[in-house]
């Protein structure tokens, strides 16, 4: 199941929150992460790369890159499956990260802060939580009159 928080303040443990994934990514990331198929297609798919052995990947081009040159919305979803007990935010994911997310939500519960709306046309496969609270809407009229709701919200953390 998704959960989505928009305030860091409505985490049930505040501090497993972590606002900047790229700095967390580049601080504890682990070389056998590399190997993994999920983690390896996230860097496929959102940036061009494939993982040539451990920290090294090729990038698009064919150049040789560091993984501190992936896009925030791969460091983001790889930091998300490599700790499933913290709360990253998703707030600079690119809609093409979304599917992964929907897809791990299916294997496991997944908690993520945002600040920004997540088309709803990802949501159609799972149910989702926001605030640890199941979120039911019939139309997408009442998911946006929802979202401008949560809007206020975003604004008050």
């Amino acid at each position: 199941m998704l959960n989505l928080i928009f305030q860091r303040n409505k985490a049930k443990d505040p501090k497993k929150v972590y606002i900047d994934s790229r700095g967390f990514f580049s601080r504890y990331k682990q070389e056998d992460w590399f190997a993994d198929k999920f983690v390896q297609e996230i860097i496929y798919k959102i940036d061009g790369a494939t993982v040539l052995n451990g920290f090294v990947l090729k990038g698009y081009d064919g150049s040789v890159i560091p993984p501190e040159y992936l896009s925030t919305g791969s460091k983001t979803m790889i930091c998300i499956y490599e700790f499933p007990d913290l709360i990253f935010n998703i707030t600079q994911i690119g809609n093409n990260v979304v599917p992964f997310l929907v897809d791990l939500s299916k294997q496991r519960d997944v908690t993520a802060l945002t600040y920004r709306e997540i088309p709803f046309r990802f949501f159609g496969e799972i149910g989702f939580l926001k605030d640890y609270e199941p979120v039911i809407y019939d139309d997408d009229d009442e998911y946006y009159d929802l979202f401008e709701e949560w809007l206020e919200e975003m604004f008050n953390d």
